[in-house]
């Protein structure tokens, strides 16, 4: 048999490259003679650039910058030829801050702003930037700043580019002059800016936001995108992926005018993923978390899409699998981690081993 094992991370464990070396193993062990193929892959979240970087044969580099609440640290993104790739986790990621010490109405995208201006300013283009992991709501305003865009009150004070301020902000002073270049926001979510499936309703929480403060910021945040409307003329709220990474995707279109593409469809196309399913007897994927969310474009249904429509089977191993209708369509065999005489706990405690057990279920 001719096994394709494509698998997303098991965040906060497990590296896709990982999971596949793992799933390669038990696969080998469980059908000796096979062929196996591994091509780790990601859908716009964390690790996205750094995994096509190695796949591509981009180069690493660093640049000093500042983390979500501005303090100093050193963010590394990737070049090949002229092309960039940077995780905008990087600068501004949720795995940059412990729990005590996040503020998510004072953290920013300032940090990831100043790498896309260095980048821009080496006339690299195309820009990719993976939307995953932020540590910020702030709608990309940070990032503006970095970019030279001025934000004033109605006193004309310059008013810090952070989500706490967003009420203040009266008036927005374009960059007196700015390189044009393209720039491409990899998202691994559909969600929109604004409203109850909006990006502060939807991961807010996620990122330290308390009830009342959801509430208050997608006020402050419609208010906002009604000011961009009228001193810029755009409005990219409503465009899917524009709640990716905070917002970040709605401040890439509005103040970089850029674009917003399924983070997993990139991936798909550049690690030529079609061609190397039709190769396959049966495709292997698989993620951290397989839910609700995963059928927004996340990795696993990427895959699975793909290899229904070459009439290939696809089995999937999983953290954890929460039950959806659609599952049984996409995956002809499903394991996960947790569950039976595995506790949450225990997984996370030995991930690799765990793997290596549960994975071997998928041939029983």
């Amino acid at each position: 048999m001719r096994y394709l094992i494509a698998p997303d991370k098991f965040k906060g464990t497990l590296s896709a490259q990982e999971v596949g070396r793992i799933v390669a193993e038990v696969a080998r062990n469980q059908d000796p003679g096979a062929t196996v193929d591994i091509l780790p892959i990601a859908d716009g979240g964390e690790g996205t650039s750094a995994l096509l970087a190695v796949q591509l044969g981009a180069q690493p580099k660093s640049l000093e910058t500042v983390d979500a609440l501005g303090r100093p640290i050193s963010a590394e993104y990737f070049v090949s030829e002229t092309e960039a790739f940077l995780d905008m986790s990087a600068a501004s990621g949720l795995w940059q801050i412990p729990p005590e010490e996040r503020q998510p109405l004072r953290s920013n995208t300032y940090g990831t702003g100043q790498i896309l201006r260095e980048l821009i300013d080496s006339d690299l283009a195309p820009i990719y930037i993976g939307l995953g992991g932020s540590a910020t709501v702030d709608a990309g305003i940070g990032t503006a700043a970095a970019l030279g865009y001025e934000f004033h009150d109605a006193d004309d004070r310059l008013v810090e580019p952070i989500p706490a301020y967003l009420d203040q902000i009266a008036h927005i002073k374009k960059p007196a002059f700015a390189k044009a270049t393209k720039v491409v926001g990899l998202a691994d979510v559909e969600t929109k800016l604004l409203g109850k499936n909006g990006a502060i309703y939807t991961f807010g929480p996620q990122k330290g936001l308390n009830p009342e403060q959801v509430h208050d910021l997608d006020l402050e945040l419609a208010r906002f995108v009604d000011l961009v409307q009228r001193e810029l003329g755009v409005n990219h709220a409503a465009v899917p992926r524009a709640g990716a990474a905070g917002g970040l995707g709605y401040g890439i279109m509005t103040f970089l005018n850029g674009t917003l593409v399924s983070g997993f469809a990139v991936v798909a196309e550049r690690l030529q993923l079609k061609e190397r399913i039709a190769a396959a007897d049966i495709v292997i994927t698989g993620e951290g978390k397989l839910d609700s969310q995963s059928l927004e474009g996340k990795g696993p249904f990427g895959v699975a899409s793909i290899a229904k429509a070459c009439s290939k089977p696809v089995w999937v191993i999983a953290g954890t699998i929460s039950q959806h209708p659609e599952m049984t369509s996409y995956f002809d065999r499903m394991v996960s981690l947790v569950g039976g005489e595995v506790t949450l706990k225990a997984a996370l405690a030995n991930p690799e081993e765990t793997l290596k057990i549960r994975a071997s279920r998928l041939w029983r």
